[in-house]
């Protein structure tokens, strides 16, 4: 990142509902309205860790270093639940331990990033930070502790690891300088009743867009013109689209940027997209109001963060349920939420910094929160504990969320990538306007992004 600015608009881009981003929750969790505190200090007394660790947490007792009486400044960018159980996770490590946690809520992401990016030029930054777009602040500035310590052995399992989500972990698929923590997909939400209603039978339902597309004509014959579909992120969506049909976005050769998201297989999604608009199936340019429009009951599906599943179970005044999200030629969605990094370089910080994310990260832990607040769990280990089957057993939404992570994917974190979800966001506001071709739309987004990667370099 060059500047303050930059940082803002990648944020303003990003924040993905993720709630980050966001994940998938069974139906007897609280939903996220705790306030979230401003500031704490947690710390215990010196202990030694061997007394109070147990077998398979991080690595063996026998082998942990001794981290009491270090202090670390950490900075989060998650509330309510969310924040209430990262911090009460966080104090379980302090306590056993014996360290001191200085704990900030640091605002959402926007204002996260910007407080980031502003006390790294000033050698202010704190020692870890929960928050988003995270690979942009280490391999960024070229900070690949973390993937140096993967390297160790020691900690952090990555084959244990959904592949897609150590992806979202990379800076220019260079090493690993994050670790996922509150990880998210979306969700195809759909009102059980208006489907009934427009005679919809959802035993089996629609796989590809096509016939997803067929059943959205059936909802609009029954109930009108634009309450068929829509979407509360469309360059979160539109990006899956993309991938779906076999358009990787951008390419990175050796480093350079080259964004295609103007060829073919993009404008074919485009056409799709702006077709939704032409058949009254979609409003068009009303995606913030998506959400209460779908809550309302006035819109039979739709495409929303699977963190929602824990807020809307057993709240709506209709019948919920979900589906797995339609697609192209192949099924691919892409991932969101919020990611640990290691921001100190001090090496005497770095192994407490370390242990602290294997501890947050470790199956039982991220599990945990998961369960708790809506994200989903990092581990292919966790879909075999009690806890999961059981939430995937009595929830039919969580298990649709579960049932995508298998082709879960994060696109190159680069720079501009801000500026690339931005001008995504114009251009179908302007497609679903008449304001352009597919094509002409797609071309002068792909230009914008151009010149500001040229100018960069």
């Amino acid at each position: 990142m060059k500047n303050v600015k930059k940082v803002l608009a990648l944020l303003l881009a990003l924040t993905m509902t993720a709630g980050a981003l966001s994940g998938c929750i069974s139906n007897y969790v609280n939903n996220e309205t705790t306030p979230a505190p401003t500031q704490q200090q947690t710390q215990a007394p010196s202990q030694t860790p061997a007394e109070t660790a147990k077998p398979g947490e991080t690595t063996p007792p026998e082998t942990e270093p001794d981290i009491s009486g270090i202090t670390l400044d950490v900075w989060y960018a998650v509330s309510g639940t969310s924040g209430a159980e990262f911090t009460k996770q966080s104090e379980a490590f302090a306590a056993k331990y014996g360290v001191t946690l200085n704990l900030s809520y640091s605002g959402g992401s926007g204002d996260t990033a910007t407080k980031v990016a502003a006390a790294q030029l000033t050698d202010t930054a704190p020692d870890v930070a929960l928050m988003y777009a995270g690979p942009l602040y280490t391999g960024g500035k070229d900070n690949y502790d973390i993937d140096n310590l993967i390297k160790t052995g020691k900690g952090f399992d990555v084959a244990d690891v959904f592949e897609g989500m150590m992806d979202y972990c990379v800076y220019m698929g260079e090493g690993y300088c994050a670790l996922p923590y509150g990880i998210s997909t979306q969700v195809l939400y759909y009102n059980k009743t208006m489907l009934k209603d427009a005679g919809v039978d959802m035993t089996n339902p629609p796989k590809t867009w096509k016939e997803f597309k067929d059943v959205l004509l059936k909802v609009k014959a029954s109930a009108g013109d634009n309450k068929a579909f829509d979407t509360t992120d469309q360059a979160w969506l539109f990006k899956s689209m993309l991938m779906q049909n076999g358009c990787t976005i951008i390419n990175n050769e050796n480093g350079e940027i080259t964004p295609i998201f103007n060829n073919a297989q993009a404008v074919e999604v485009a056409d799709y997209w702006y077709s939704l608009v032409t058949d009254g199936l979609m409003p068009a340019g009303e995606h913030n109001n998506a959400e209460n429009t779908f809550l309302a009951g006035n819109l039979a599906f739709l495409a929303a963060s699977s963190n929602r599943i824990s807020r809307w179970v057993g709240t709506t005044s209709f019948e919920l349920g979900a589906i797995e999200m339609p697609y192209f030629t192949q099924p691919s969605l892409a991932l969101g939420g919020n990611v640990l990094v290691i921001l100190t370089r001090d090496p005497a910080k770095l192994q407490a910094a370390w242990m602290y994310l294997c501890y947050l990260t470790n199956v039982e832990n991220n599990t945990a929160f998961a369960l708790a607040t809506g994200y989903l769990p990092i581990h292919k280990s966790a879909l075999e504990q009690d806890s999961v089957k059981k939430a995937i057993e009595e929830n039919e939404l969580y298990s649709v969320a579960f049932k995508q992570l298998s082709y879960t994917w994060a696109y190159t974190h680069f720079e501009q990538m801000g500026t690339m979800d931005t001008e995504i966001k114009a251009m179908l506001n302007k497609l679903e306007k008449g304001r352009g071709t597919s094509q002409d739309l797609l071309d002068k987004a792909v230009q914008t992004l151009k010149k500001e990667i040229d100018a960069d370099k």
